[in-house]
């Protein structure tokens, strides 16, 4: 089992940058090393806390117990019948794995380019973007569980993925451990239906194929989101809101605002509710918003996640209060003040 080092810093160790420090902190290799450290903290009567890439969660200035990150790797890819089964690491970086298959050929994951984070916690969000969603092709997610540290793998529907939602986030959230994902790749058409996306590539004289998409999507995640390198940021802070076709309707009725089918109900975006408010480009102290993204909120230097945590509040009381609408923060709150 790997060492046990006590009052490590995470600021390096999630992309809003903010100072966090663990009590203890351990990484696990694989599968089995993630075993043997869940094993130790239940002798050791010690709360884990998991870590993945940082990209999706505020830590707060103490996380008490033990911190465990994912630092397994590997990609594999075995050909079979209807396409190829692509199986990574969860420790892997989701990028990478992208890349990885757009350079042999693969299509589907284009459209969820450059997206922050490591594969394991890819489906715990069902990650999308520009109008695809990772459930689509995931076959299997392989997991322990932390309390019989029994090892199995889900298969989609066990995983019961929702819009940025599945069984590990809402339904039994804790319970288990993703340790690496399955994925069957084929010859999927690509999706260039997103408006956006489809205007890109008419700016680039491309028609659409996996790797155009996929620079298309990159080119337009550049401009628009601050790179987590240079500008801490958690990513998207808010869910996009699903109303009633009732709601929907008085909503147009006082704002202009797109409104996307999500069955019975209709999901509108919550960038466009916050920047109505006024809240694009806002700043207090090193805490604030990005100034080409309303949905982002960006740590400018030396704020904590306590303040992130209490603008990203003031945001959602704000819009309650002009809309009687309630967003969703999007990441995970680690640990305490």
């Amino acid at each position: 089992m790997s060492r046990i080092r006590r009052s490590v810093s995470l600021r390096l160790a999630n992309s809003l940058r903010v100072e966090s420090v663990a009590e203890e902190y351990v990484e696990a290799r694989d599968a089995s090393d993630l075993c043997a450290v869940l094993d130790r903290a239940r002798r050791d009567s010690v709360a884990v806390t998991l870590l993945g890439g940082g990209t999706n969660v505020v830590p707060l200035r103490r996380i008490e117990g033990r911190v465990v990150r994912l630092a397994s790797r590997g990609i594999s890819f075995r050909r079979g019948r209807g396409g190829v089964r692509v199986t990574a690491a969860a420790g892997e970086s989701w990028h990478r794995l992208v890349r990885e298959c757009l350079g042999r050929g693969l299509a589907g994951l284009e459209n969820l380019a450059l997206i922050p984070g490591t594969v394991g916690a890819a489906p715990i969000q069902n990650i999308g973007a520009y109008g695809r969603e990772l459930a689509r092709w995931v076959s299997g997610v392989s997991v322990v569980d932390t309390g019989s540290l029994e090892r199995s793998v889900l298969d989609p529907r066990a995983c019961a993925f929702r819009y940025r939602d599945s069984v590990f986030k809402s339904d039994e959230p804790g319970r288990y451990v993703v340790t690496a994902v399955t994925l069957d790749l084929g010859d999927d058409p690509p999706d260039a239906g997103y408006a956006e996306l489809a205007r890109e590539l008419r700016r680039l004289g491309r028609e659409p194929s996996p790797v155009w998409v996929a620079e298309a999507v990159i080119r337009l995640r550049r401009r628009k989101l601050p790179d987590p390198r240079t500008v801490g940021n958690a990513g998207s802070f808010f869910k996009n809101p699903t109303l009633t076709p009732a709601a929907f309707d008085r909503l147009r009725g006082r704002v202009d605002i797109a409104g996307f089918p999500d069955g019975e109900r209709v999901r509108v975006p919550a960038a466009r509710l916050i920047d109505v408010c006024g809240w694009k480009g806002y700043r207090d102290g090193d805490a604030g918003v990005w100034s080409r993204h309303a949905l982002v909120l960006v740590n400018h230097g030396r704020a904590g996640g306590r303040e992130i945590l209490d603008l990203a509040h003031r945001i959602r009381d704000d819009v309650a209060r002009r809309f009687d609408i309630e967003l969703d923060l999007e990441p995970a709150v680690l640990g305490r003040e």
